[in-house]
């Protein structure tokens, strides 16, 4: 579902504030005690893979850490009321604009980067969704042994417990799942008791469409079809579950070894130039309430765990990129390496939005057009933790593969010829050209993506089912790769260009893409709600208008669903990669990289289930743990 930046109504808010929740008092490194410093290690990033290598780290009450987190601690509502993900909090966000993307009429957008403690978890749309099989699999063939999905799913296992409905809302919902997906973990979620009813139309329309069995469960890394997905919901409280309130309240109050500093700006890796490689030896970092320059000190290792966004740009401004890049930015190289900011990758989303005449009540949309509705459900929260409020968007969602989408098999396989025919140079940016290892890896990548697009099996798109007239529809195995680069002068802040829809085979699938989601609309079980098609709308029906309509609207075709990977990617060196699979950088020492930057091919699913269970398995690592 579409999710508004602001909300509509202040009752929710003014209801919302009455909330209390209980949580740890944070043991904050203070900033004046800082400087000079000296930690086993220092994480940078206070998100979902910081906070579970830092809690992991410190079980060994001998190993000191030091967290750097940008943000600060949120108690607001809006960090742990359900309800609000359907919502953007710009105050918990650093949102710098991207450059003018070319294929999208030079328009620029937001780059959602998360600025608080627990990072994506405290501000995405709380839908956990592993990836498939196939996208882990992958993962592995690009050179990375204990990187598949049997060698993954020990890690989505430890660091998750499943919390079922209840039995009437499973009986009357046939709502199914894995328990052998899950373990007993610190992520608990949840598939809520709160279901609107309009999902036994989206059912049937599914069945009728695609010939989807009955809906199934996606925990296991199953491929295309109609799925129950879990939320990160604690259902103990009926509360947002982050990587806050999973691995870092449990501990902070009884770890005197786990140390966190908020409104932390790392400006810099230090090196010892003294032997063969560079060895980290601290960080260079600037407080955002004082401005003053300290530095803090590691005897072990530096991690990066700041994101696919801020881990290249830093890695840049410490020496360690593209040459031509820090020689720009008048940056001394260290390690010149290409891989640092290439790679780029996000899922592109389409928007399509019907008007419904015979809209079910109450519908998604319900609590913000229905000012009764609104103030009955928000103290039905604020009382029992129950009802819409009690529930971020949705439970279900639906995968297609691009022989769903094309409705056949044989065009599916073309287009899966086509992408291996094409010379990918000219569709790539500047820095492959003069990196034979960056375009080496491109092609590995596009060898594996063109089995899945061939696959009738693999998933290409997606659609979370939430039965309002929004109709997000994501793009999950896009071609084209963008870049993440320091710009020369702006104090060292990054230049993000998405370059998507640079590949013409991304919009060509899109096009198929728009027209799925048509159908999807037209089916008998969908037509009693009497939907109107009012984006696209109905004057765009050749692919070349849908693509002119999409170009031209930044409002509902995005390049970015803040699902942003690669630009560190996990490969050989001699591939273009950045880090190997212990998760060393390349050409330095003492320097770890645990974030989604690491992922060399995006997944086709969320990203934070992904993300905890990379970093369960980095900690590990970084232990010298063999596995769980």
């Amino acid at each position: 579902m579409a999710r508004r930046r602001t909300p509509i109504g202040l009752f929710p808010h003014l209801l919302a504030a009455t909330l209390t929740l209980t949580v740890a008092t944070a043991t904050v490194q203070q900033t004046e005690t800082l400087n000079d410093t000296t930690y086993d290690y220092i994480i940078i990033g206070g998100g979902v893979s910081g906070l579970v290598v830092a809690n992991r780290l410190t079980e060994d009450p001998q190993t000191t850490v030091l967290i750097l987190e940008r943000g600060s601690f949120s108690n607001k509502p809006e960090a742990f009321v359900p309800w609000y993900a359907n919502l953007v909090d710009e105050s918990m966000l650093w949102s710098p604009q991207s450059a003018p993307v070319p294929g999208l009429n030079n328009n620029t957008f937001r780059v959602t980067v998360p600025a608080v403690v627990g990072g994506g978890s405290v501000v995405n749309g709380m839908g956990y969704v592993r990836g498939s099989k196939s996208d882990y699999d992958s993962w592995k063939a690009l050179g990375n042994p204990g990187w598949g999905w049997d060698d993954l799913l020990p890690y989505f296992k430890k660091s998750t417990t499943f919390q079922p409905p209840s039995e009437e809302t499973t009986e009357t919902f046939g709502v199914v799942w894995d328990e052998g997906a899950y373990g007993t973990g610190p992520v608990h979620v949840h598939v809520s008791d709160w279901q609107y009813t309009v999902i036994g139309t989206i059912w049937d329309a599914l069945r009728g469409m695609i010939g989807f069995p009955k809906p199934n469960t996606a925990d296991g890394g199953q491929g295309r079809g109609a799925f129950w997905t879990g939320q990160t919901i604690d259902a103990r409280t009926q509360t947002r579950e982050t990587a806050r309130s999973a691995y870092y309240d449990p501990v902070q109050g009884t770890r005197g070894n786990l140390r966190l500093a908020t409104g932390q700006i790392a400006q810099e890796i230090l090196f010892h130039m003294t032997s063969a490689l560079p060895k980290a030896k601290g960080v260079k970092i600037v407080s955002r309430e004082d401005g003053i320059e300290r530095v803090v000190f590691s005897s072990k290792e530096v991690i990066l765990a700041a994101g696919a966004i801020q881990t290249p740009q830093l890695l840049q401004a410490s020496g360690i990129g593209p040459a031509d890049v820090l020689t720009a930015a008048g940056i001394p190289v260290r390690k010149n390496l290409p891989s640092v900011g290439a790679n780029l990758q996000d899922h592109p989303t389409t928007l399509l939005l019907y008007l419904l005449a015979n809209e079910t009540f109450p519908s998604p949309n319900t609590i913000f057009t229905n000012a009764t509705y609104n103030e009955t459900v928000w103290n039905e929260y604020l009382v029992n933790k129950t009802g819409p409020v009690s529930t971020a968007n949705t439970n279900t969602v639906a995968f297609f593969s691009l022989a769903d989408l094309t409705q056949s098999t044989v065009k599916a396989a073309q287009i899966a010829a086509e992408v291996l025919t094409q010379n990918p140079l000219s569709y790539l940016p500047f820095i492959y050209h003069s990196s034979p290892e960056l375009l080496a890896g491109y092609l590995a990548q596009r060898t594996l993506l063109a089995a899945q697009y061939a696959s009738p099996h693999s998933r290409v798109s997606s659609s979370p089912l939430v039965g309002s007239g929004a109709h997000p529809a994501p793009f999950l195995k896009p071609l084209s790769r963008g870049t993440v680069t320091l710009d020369p002068e702006g104090g060292h802040l990054p230049i993000v260009q998405y370059n998507t829809l640079q590949n013409p085979i991304d919009g060509k699938i899109i096009t198929y893409i728009v027209r799925n989601a048509r159908r999807f609309w037209e089916t008998p079980a969908m037509q009693t709600l009497q939907p109107r098609e009012l984006v696209p709308g109905v004057d765009s029906q050749s692919d070349e208008d849908i693509m002119a309509y999409l170009r031209s609207n930044p409002g509902i075709f995005w390049p970015s669903l803040a699902h942003p990977v690669g630009t560190c990617a996990m490969m050989p060196e001699v591939l273009g990669g950045c880090v190997g699979p212990d998760l060393k950088v390349y050409g330095v020492k003492g320097v770890r990289v645990v974030d989604a930057s690491i992922m060399p091919i995006i997944v086709a699913g969320g990203l934070q289930a992904t993300v905890y269970a990379v970093a369960e398995k980095a900690a590990d690592l970084i232990r010298g743990i063999k596995s769980v």
